[in-house]
C-alpha cells in the first residue's frame, strides 16, 4: 500500500514485534502546531509505550518535535495507576504495568497546563490464530507466482469482535513489488465479525511468498472505538475518501493521536514445499 502525506497530524505507532519497530508517520490538514500522543496497552509483558510528539506543516521538514518533561500516568478500573518514565525525548515507558484482558484503561497526559486524557477497554477474550495455511499459485492474471497464505482462527459467539493483523516476513515488514515499484506494506490488515458470526474464520493476505520465508502473524482482539481509528487510517495512507482528514482520536477534540488497549496472539511457520 502506498503511503501518502498531508500536513498537520503526526502519527507516530510504535509496535515492539520480535524487536522490530513498525513506524507509521502521517501528516494532515494544514494548520498550527498540536500534541498528538500514541500508546498502547496489551495483555503482553511491557514495558508499554506512550509517545508524544508535536505536529508541525506541509511545508516544513518531516521531523516530529518530540515532547519532553509531561507527566504521563496510566491507571485501569482496579484502582491500579503507574507514573510512566521518560527513557528519551517524548518516550515514556512503564515499569510495572501488566496489561489485563476486561479491564478499562486511562492514560493522562500534563503537559503546559493542559490535561489530555483518554480510555480504553481491553477485550476479555484473546483470540488465538489456529494456524497459517500455504498453498502455491502459478502466475496468473490475478496472482504473481510464489507462496500465499491464510491465517486460521475461531471468532467467538456474539457481535462486535473486530482485529488487526501484523505480518512480518523474515523479521521484517513486507515490501510488495507493484510493476518494479517497491512499496512498504503500512502493515494494517483489519477484519470484523458483521457477516461471519461466532464461525471459523481464514484470512487471506496478499503477499507472495517463497519456499523457506519465515512468517510471523500476530493477531490482535480490538474494541470498536480501535478498530474505527484504525480504518481511517488505513483509508487516510490508501488514499481513499473525498479529502483527507484526522482519524477520530479518543482524546476527542483536544489531542490528535490515540490510546488503546487490546489482547494479542501470534504465531510463526514456515513456507514449506
Amino acid at each position: 500500500m502506498i503511503m501518502k502525506k498531508y500536513s498537520g497530524l503526526i502519527l507516530f505507532l510504535a509496535v515492539t514485534l520480535m524487536g522490530c519497530e513498525d513506524v507509521i508517520e502521517l501528516d494532515l490538514d494544514e494548520g498550527e502546531a498540536r500534541i498528538a500522543i500514541e500508546g498502547i496497552v496489551t495483555d503482553q509483558p511491557g514495558p508499554y509505550t506512550v509517545t508524544i510528539t508535536e505536529s508541525v506543516g506541509f511545508y516544513e521538514d518531516n521531523v516530529f518535535p518530540p515532547i519532553s518533561g509531561a507527566f504521563v500516568e496510566i491507571s485501569d478500573d482496579q484502582g491500579n495507576a503507574e507514573v510512566l518514565v521518560e527513557t528519551e525525548d517524548g518516550l515514556y515507558q512503564t515499569t510495572d504495568l501488566q496489561g489485563q484482558r476486561g479491564v478499562t484503561y486511562t492514560l493522562t497526559v500534563e503537559h503546559e497546563g493542559q490535561t489530555y486524557t483518554a480510555q480504553s477497554r481491553m477485550p476479555e477474550e484473546q483470540v488465538a490464530i489456529d494456524s497459517l495455511g500455504f498453498r502455491f499459485e502459478e502466475e496468473s492474471l490475478l496472482n504473481k507466482e510464489g507462496y500465499y497464505f491464510k491465517a486460521y482462527f475461531e471468532d467467538p459467539p456474539g457481535l462486535g469482535d473486530y482485529y488487526s493483523f501484523n505480518v512480518f516476513i523474515n523479521g521484517e515488514v513486507y515490501v510488495f513489488d507493484f510493476d518494479g515499484e517497491m512499496i512498504e506494506d503500512d502493515n494494517f490488515w483489519l477484519y470484523s465479525d458483521k457477516y461471519t458470526d461466532g464461525n471459523a474464520q481464514d484470512y487471506d493476505f496478499p503477499h507472495t511468498l517463497e519456499e523457506g520465508d519465515d512468517v510471523y502473524v500476530e493477531l490482535r482482539h480490538l474494541e470498536k472505538s480501535t478498530y474505527d481509528y484504525y480504518r481511517m487510517l488505513v483509508d487516510v495512507i490508501d488514499g481513499g475518501g473525498v479529502a483527507p482528514s484526522n482519524p477520530i482520536s479518543n482524546f476527542g477534540d483536544t489531542a490528535l493521536g490515540y490510546f488503546g488497549a487490546f489482547s494479542v496472539s501470534n504465531i510463526e511457520a514456515t513456507v514449506e514445499e
